[in-house]
């Protein structure tokens, strides 16, 4: 008599095997979050220190305003959307809008899920200016917030007068 096997799962073995998956990723899911938070973090920060000293050297070389400010689109600025994106430009006219013929110098983008980003300037602008003088960011001393909605831990990313950056970590936001 010749036997046929068939082969593939019983009911059984696939009923176990799909708890087994769906426990581990239960167990795994808020890691990856944090995880995705840590890095998001990262970026950042990174983003904006290198937008920063790019902003600083261009102001000295070019001899003219310099601005940081947020927009969505990345051709304008747009107060209070720092979670899309922020461009850096050559201010001509020094009006902090980005103008026909100024040049973009550069466009980031954030678009942020684990966090929110703000700016809280020492002359409640939302943006910074380098001047063209010096390359230093005179009346836009203050510092950018991250919060982050998943971790304990948010960050303060200051710039001094002289354009200088450092981070801290605020107990509140």
């Amino acid at each position: 008599m010749i036997s046929i096997q068939k082969k593939g799962f019983t009911l059984v073995e696939l009923i176990v095997t799909l708890a087994v998956l769906a426990i581990m990723t239960s167990i795994a899911l808020p890691y990856f979050h944090e995880t995705m938070a840590k890095q998001e973090i990262k970026n950042i920060t990174h983003k904006l220190i290198s937008s920063i000293q790019l902003a600083k050297s261009h102001a000295a070389i070019h001899h003219t305003n310099v601005v940081i400010c947020p927009s969505q689109n990345k051709v304008n600025c747009q107060a209070s959307h720092w979670n899309s994106g922020f461009i850096v430009f050559l201010d001509v006219n020094k009006n902090r809008q980005v103008d026909t013929e100024e040049k973009i110098i550069d466009t980031q983008s954030t678009e942020l899920k684990y966090g929110n980003l703000d700016w809280r300037g020492t002359l409640s602008i939302p943006s910074l200016t380098f001047q063209a003088s010096n390359g230093l960011p005179n009346g836009s001393n203050g510092s950018f917030y991250y919060c982050s909605t998943y971790q304990p831990t948010h960050y303060k990313i200051l710039l001094s007068r002289m354009g200088h950056t450092r981070i801290e970590n605020p107990l509140t936001c």
